[in-house]
């Protein structure tokens, strides 16, 4: 998986740039735990844990992620509502879609893993610098 990471030093954001395919991922880590490294932590000790068999899921406020023998899927809630909700009947023959692109994405278990950690590296990397801890 390739993926890049910023720090716009004049806004304070940081941001997390994945393929387009993959860009769901990248919202689901942001959105879900924006830059709470316990929270990060935490779902690292979780997806360590699990073997290349085994099944999880973990349910954020705006997103989900299930992982199914060592294959991940990040889908956002709109989209889970919307497979238990049938069409309304003026919009059933219709041709409207559901523009799904940033909705879901998928990856491996190991990808992910590795992801995370990088992630971690960098912000922190780029905290200590804000904080004056690595010198220049």
């Amino acid at each position: 998986m390739d993926y890049e990471f910023y720090y716009n030093r004049d806004t304070g954001n940081f941001a997390l740039n994945l393929p387009l395919e993959q860009d769901a991922i990248a919202r689901f880590l942001l959105d879900e735990f924006v830059l709470d490294q316990a929270g990060y932590h935490l779902l690292l000790r979780e997806l360590h844990g699990l073997g290349n068999h085994s099944s999880w899921q973990y349910q954020g406020r705006n997103w989900s992620l299930f992982v199914e023998d060592g294959d991940v899927l990040v889908c956002h809630h709109s989209l889970l509502e919307l497979e238990h909700e049938p069409l309304p009947d003026k919009l059933a023959g219709s041709q409207l879609a559901l523009d799904e692109d940033n909705l879901q994405g998928e990856c491996g278990l190991d990808d992910l893993i590795r992801l995370v950690e990088q992630w971690q590296v960098f912000v922190a990397g780029q905290r200590g610098r804000l904080n004056g801890a690595h010198s220049q």
